[in-house]
Order: C-alpha cells, then structure tokens, then sequence
C-alpha cells in the first residue's frame, strides 16, 4: 500500500511549532544537582503526579512495551508524591551510568542533544496543570521521568539516544531535520513487537492518560519502521498521532540505526 512521506509539506521542528504556539525555549542546564534547590511543591501537584501515576499504572499493563515495564519496575519511581530529580539521577547513573541535568523547560535543539551526547539527560522539576492531565503539548516532569527516564535504564536504548546525540551534532540542517523526525517516531511515540504484540514505548505515549488507548486503537495507523519514509514523515505536536512506526527489537532500532548514519556519513 503506498505511504504518503509528505515530502512537499513544510514541516516545522519542534521547536518551532512551540514558538509558534509562543511556548518558551529556555538554554542552560544544570548538571550538579546538589546545587538545584528542590522546588516546594504543594499538595495539589502531589495529587496530579498521584492521579496520573495511578491512572497510567491501570492503563499500561498488556499496552506498554515489556521493555518499559521492567524499566518502570527498575526505577522504583514514587507513586503518591513528585520525586527529587537528584534521587532519580542517582538511580539511573547506578544502573546505567546516565544521569539528569536540570533544565528551566524546552532547551534549544544542540544544546539538547549535546546533553544526550554526554549521557545527560534535560529533566524539568515542574508538572503539569491538571486541565492538561490528559495529554500535554509542553513536556513537565511526569513525560520527563515516567515517560523517557525509564528506558535509560536499558542498554540497547541508552547506546541509542547517546549515539543519537552524537550525529546530530554532526548532522546539516537537512540531516537534523530528518533526525528529528526519526527522534520524534521512535523516543516520542515509538511502538515495538513484543512476543504478546505491538506495544507502547514512546515516551509521548506513555506519559500521556489519552494517548495510550488511542495509539493501540482502530484509528491509527501502525507500519513497520523504514528509515527512508520516518525521515520524510510529516507531523504535528498538538493533537493525537493518526501514523505510527513499529520498530522488531530495540537491538534492532541500535544497529539499524547505526547503519543509517553510516550512509548518513554521521557515525
């Protein structure tokens, strides 16, 4: 069946569509976090990381990829209050050697992937509204760690983003673009063939209460991965994705994508 790449649509970055929607990007991270004073959330923003924990907890199991729910179970992350990005980084250095930098929200694109070329991954300290509880355009901390920092944990993933970093600095303008792209179709909402079926890893996804029954469901359109359509694929950051990319195997998603940037001349 043909597959409309929408090559001639004038696709925006990220960053882009949240300047137009006038979301801010903010630069400069900060890595040591012993220096990042712990914001002093109240009871109401407690309760929406509980609610939201408690909510994708019931919707995750035989949706979420196999992969993720033995990373969810690896992190030991809080169910009933917000935890403390420098607990968090602990953790994931321990398992990983990966560890959270500090961000103020949305980071520039380098400065971005320089933080994923080091093994540091950009983390908020701040949640969402609860009239965004179902899905949020501007990443808070609940898609930073419940959805991306689980997966650091696993090593075919981890060597993924960090390759993923590298090349991008490498990459031109159109390079970049296509890497997004490709960002935006595996980390963001990614789907995977577990033995049980296709299942959820995007970090998109699993942070979102609206968007994980969706993706599963008859409206969407799910394909096997290929670099050569992901790259051209058109998409948009404010509604419920109708196309997504089913990848074998994250081993798979690691040296496929080495090969990619081999041809790229990236690697």
């Amino acid at each position: 069946m043909p597959f409309d790449t929408d090559k001639n649509f004038p696709q925006t970055s990220p960053t882009e569509q949240y300047r137009e929607r006038n979301i801010e990007i903010t630069s400069g991270h900060e890595p040591d976090l012993s220096k990042v004073p712990i914001p002093s959330y109240s009871q109401v923003e407690h309760e929406t990381w509980a609610i939201m924990f408690e909510k994708q907890k019931k919707t995750l199991p035989n949706r979420a990829s196999n992969e993720y729910l033995e990373a969810l179970s690896t992190l030991a992350l809080p169910e009933n209050r917000i935890p403390v990005l420098k607990n968090i980084s602990k953790a994931l250095e321990e398992t990983s050697g990966w560890k959270i930098t500090r961000v103020g929200g949305l980071v520039p694109e380098k400065e971005f992937f320089q933080c994923l070329s080091q093994r540091l991954f950009p983390c908020t300290d701040f949640i969402r509204p609860r009239s965004e509880l179902e899905y949020t355009p501007s990443p808070d901390m609940f898609h930073d760690i419940f959805g991306h920092c689980p997966l650091i944990t696993n090593p075919y993933f981890a060597s993924f983003y960090e390759v993923f970093g590298k090349a991008a600095l490498k990459a031109n303008p159109e390079q970049l673009s296509q890497l997004q792209r490709i960002y935006w179709f595996t980390v963001e909402f990614g789907l995977i063939e577990n033995p049980e079926g296709t299942r959820i890893y995007g970090s998109g996804i699993l942070s979102s209460v609206g968007e994980v029954p969706y993706c599963l469901g008859p409206k969407v359109k799910r394909h096997v991965f290929d670099y050569e359509i992901v790259k051209n694929k058109f998409y948009e950051i404010y509604h419920m994705q109708e196309d997504l990319f089913v990848i074998p195997s994250f081993e798979w998603l690691l040296r496929s994508f080495k090969e990619y940037l081999e041809k790229e001349k990236l690697l």
